[in-house]
């Protein structure tokens, strides 16, 4: 069984016998067509529009799918025999990217309908980090009272050392 499939018809237009096919690339680029005809065909590329360092990349009689990668602009000629039909489906013939000149941004929106597990855990976890942080705000203030105590004591020591000191230098002196 033989299957032939040539997707959209008007996509597919009469190749000329001899006419040369310009692919034109400012960077490297991947290059891909098909042919279909009903006899013998060659398929060359060159570098320049004469054809003059053309390369044999295929034969084919019937249809074809034609891929090659090139650094610079390339031409394709399809040679056929005299009286020959050759079709060509040239889905791009510039196959170049181009970058649109603005550059066009997408707002997404927040998510609105959020499952109600979700909404369940994150109202559990701002509950326990408000306790959590009511818990540091009251070990902070015991630490706050022991930290003034302890200053208080020092302080006191310091004092009665002062006044013990007066009393001993008093002593001596007399």
């Amino acid at each position: 069984m033989n299957r032939i499939k040539h997707g959209q018809i008007n996509k597919w237009f009469p190749a000329q016998p001899g006419e040369v096919l310009e692919f034109v690339a400012s960077k490297p680029r991947h290059v891909k067509f098909e042919v279909t005809t009903n006899s013998n065909i060659e398929i060359w590329v060159a570098t320049n529009k004469k054809m003059q360092d053309a390369i044999l990349i295929g034969t084919s009689d019937s249809k074809t799918e034609v891929q090659y990668t090139a650094n610079e602009t390339t031409y394709c000629q399809i040679k056929a025999q005299k009286g020959s039909a050759v079709f060509v489906n040239l889905p791009d013939l510039d196959q170049t990217r181009v970058q649109p000149d603005e550059s066009v941004y997408t707002n997404i929106e927040p998510r609105i309908n959020q499952s109600t597990e979700f909404d369940r855990m994150m109202q559990l976890m701002k509950h326990n980090e408000t306790i959590r942080n009511q818990e540091l705000e009251v070990e902070r203030a015991v630490l706050r009272a022991e930290v003034a105590k302890i200053k208080a004591v020092q302080v006191d020591e310091a004092i009665v050392e002062a006044e013990e000191a007066e009393e001993n230098a008093g002593e001596t002196s007399t």
